[in-house]
C-alpha cells in the first residue's frame, strides 16, 4: 500500500467538493453568529420572550465546546466517519433551524438551538481535519487560509442578509435560508473525499476502549463553567448558590480529568502528549487570548457608538463590518506563509500581538465623547489585519504545527480554547461596564484587551518550528501499513 494519507489517493474533483462543502459550512456558521443579534429581538417581539432571547445565541456555544474534545477523540480514532460525522452534524443543525421557522414561543425556539453547537463542533474539528487529509502541507495551508477568507465573507453578509430577509419575507425566512445552506453544504461534503474503514486504521492515533471517564469529566468541566460564567450576569447570578454549585462542579471534574489523563495517558480523550506539546499549549493560549480581546470591540463598540458617540445603528454596523474586509484578502496570503515556514510564530507575534497591541492603544485614546467617526473606521479596518492573523492561526496552525499523532485531538483543544475566550470576553467586558459605566469600562476593557495582546505577542515566541516533516509522516503511515498487513497474516494463519 503507497505511504500517503488515503484521503490524498481521491480524485481532484472529490477533494475539491470536500473544500467547497466546507467552505459552505463556514459561510453559513457565521452568517448565523453574525446575524443573530439582528434576528432574535425580533423574532422575541413577535413570539415573545425579550427577557430570555439571548439564550438562543449562547446555548449552542455552550454545546459546541463541550463537544469538540469528543469530536476530535473521535476524529482521531475513526478518521473514516469525519466525512458522515460533518454532514451528520449539519443536518441536525438544520433541524434545529427548521424548528426555528415553526416555533410558536421563544421557549420552543431556544431549545433546539442547542443543536447549532453540534455543527459548530463539527465544523472547526472534522471540517479543518478534512482539509488538511486531502492535500499537501503547501497545498492545505492555501485552502486553509481561504476558510478564514469565508469567516470574513460570514462576517460581512451576515447582518445584511438578515435584515434584508427580515424586511422582504419575515424573520421566518431567515433561519429557512439558513437551513437550505446547512443542507447543501452537507449533501456537497457527502459527495466529497472518502476512505474507508481499513484505509482509516492508516492514520488512527487513538487505541483501546473509548475513554467514557474522560468524556464525563469533560463535560461536567466545560459545561458547569461555560453556563456559571456565561450566564453569570443575568439568569444564574454571581454567587448565587447555583451558580457556586456549578464552578465547585467543574472545578471537581477537572481534578478527575487530570487524574484519568495521567492514568491513561495518550488513550485518554484528551492525550497527555498533547499537554507535552509547546506548540498545542502555545497555541490554545493565543487562541483563547485572541477572541478574549476581540471582544472589546467587535462586541461592545457599536453600543459605544450608539449611547456615547449617538450615531445610528446602520453606521455603528459600518464599524463592525470595517473589521472583516482585509480578512477577504489575507486569508490565503497569512495560510501560504504558515505552510511555507512550517509555523505561526512570525503571524503571531508580528499580527496577532504586536498590530494588536498598536491598534489597542490607539482606540484607547480615540473612543472617547465625541470622536471621529471616520477614524473608528479606519481603526477597525485596521485591526481586520489582526482579527484575520488569528483566524489563521486557529483554522491553519494546529493542521501544520502539530504531528500528525495528536493532530486531531490537539486541534479540538484550540479551538474549544477559541469559543471559550468569546465567552469569556463578553462575560468580563460586560461585568465591567455594568460596574464603571459604558465610557469608563470601554477603556479599562481595552487596558485589559491591551495586557492580553501583550500576552499574546510573547506566546507567539514559544512557538517553535516542528521537528516532523510530510516525509517522517508518510514513512509512519507504510510502518502503520506494513503492521496492519502483518496482524493481518498472523490473523489468517491462525
Amino acid at each position: 500500500m503507497d505511504a500517503v494519507n488515503p484521503y490524498q489517493k481521491n480524485s481532484q474533483a472529490r477533494k475539491m467538493l470536500t473544500v467547497v462543502g466546507i467552505y459552505v459550512g463556514m459561510v453559513s456558521a457565521i452568517t448565523i453568529a453574525m446575524g443573530n443579534s439582528i434576528l432574535l429581538p425580533v423574532a422575541a417581539q413577535d413570539i415573545g420572550g425579550e427577557e430570555i432571547y439571548s439564550l438562543a445565541a449562547t446555548i449552542g456555544g455552550i454545546l459546541s465546546v463541550v463537544a469538540m474534545p469528543l469530536f476530535g477523540y473521535v476524529g482521531a480514532k475513526f478518521p473514516h466517519i469525519k466525512r458522515i460525522g460533518f454532514c451528520t452534524a449539519f443536518l441536525l443543525g438544520a433541524v434545529a433551524l427548521i424548528c426555528r421557522i415553526i416555533a410558536p414561543n421563544m421557549v420552543a425556539f431556544i431549545i433546539p438551538s442547542a443543536l447549532l453547537g453540534i455543527e459548530s463542533g463539527a465544523l472547526y474539528t472534522f471540517g479543518y481535519s478534512m482539509v488538511r487529509d486531502c492535500f499537501s502541507q503547501k497545498q492545505a495551508g492555501f485552502y486553509l487560509g481561504l476558510v478564514a477568507s469565508m469567516f470574513s465573507v460570514g462576517s460581512l453578509i451576515g447582518p445584511v442578509l438578515t435584515g434584508g430577509f427580515i424586511e422582504l419575507f419575515g424573520w421566518r425566512s431567515v433561519p429557512a435560508f439558513q437551513a437550505t445552506l446547512f443542507i447543501i453544504s452537507a449533501i456537497i461534503v457527502f459527495f466529497g473525499a472518502r476512505i474507508t474503514r481499513e484505509e482509516g486504521k492508516l492514520i488512527s492515533y487513538v487505541q483501546g476502549k473509548f475513554d467514557l471517564a474522560g468524556a464525563l469529566a469533560i463535560i461536567v468541566l466545560l459545561g458547569g463553567l461555560i453556563v456559571a460564567l456565561s450566564l453569570g450576569g443575568n439568569y444564574i447570578k454571581f454567587g448565587t448558590p447555583f451558580n457556586i454549585l456549578l464552578l465547585a462542579a467543574a472545578l471537581i471534574a477537572l481534578i478527575v480529568l487530570i487524574f484519568v489523563i495521567r492514568k491513561k495517558g495518550d488513550a485518554a480523550i484528551v492525550p497527555r502528549s498533547a499537554f507535552k506539546s509547546r506548540n498545542t499549549i502555545a497555541l490554545a493560549a493565543a487562541n483563547f487570548l485572541g477572541p478574549f480581546d476581540s471582544m472589546a470591540l467587535s462586541f461592545f463598540l457599536p453600543m459605544f457608538l450608539i449611547y456615547i458617540l449617538g450615531v445610528g445603528a446602520g453606521a455603528s454596523s459600518i464599524a463592525v463590518s470595517c473589521y472583516a474586509i482585509l480578512g477577504l484578502f489575507l486569508g490565503p496570503i497569512f495560510g501560504r506563509w504558515v505552510a511555507r515556514v512550517g509555523t505561526a510564530k512570525p503571524i503571531v507575534i508580528w499580527f496577532s500581538g504586536a498590530w494588536r497591541v498598536v491598534i489597542t492603544i490607539a482606540f484607547i485614546f480615540v473612543l472617547v465623547p465625541g470622536a471621529n467617526l471616520y477614524v473608528i473606521y479606519a481603526l477597525m479596518f485596521l485591526g481586520g489585519m489582526y482579527a484575520n492573523a488569528n483566524n489563521i492561526t486557529s483554522a491553519t496552525a494546529p493542521q501544520i504545527m502539530i504531528e500528525p499523532s495528536i493532530r486531531q485531538q490537539s486541534n479540538a483543544l484550540i479551538q474549544l480554547t477559541q469559543n471559550f475566550g468569546g465567552v469569556l470576553g463578553i462575560a468580563t467586558y460586560t461585568a465591567i461596564i455594568g460596574v464603571f459605566g459604558l465610557e469608563q469600562g470601554m477603556t479599562y476593557g481595552l487596558c485589559i484587551a491591551l495586557t492580553g495582546a501583550i500576552v499574546l505577542m510573547i506566546l507567539g515566541f514559544f512557538m517553535k518550528k516542528p521537528d516532523w516533516n510530510e516525509e517522517k509522516e508518510q514513512a509512519a503511515i507504510q510502518a502503520r501499513a506494513a503492521t496492519l498487513a502483518k496482524e493481518t497474516d498472523n490473523d489468517s494463519s491462525v
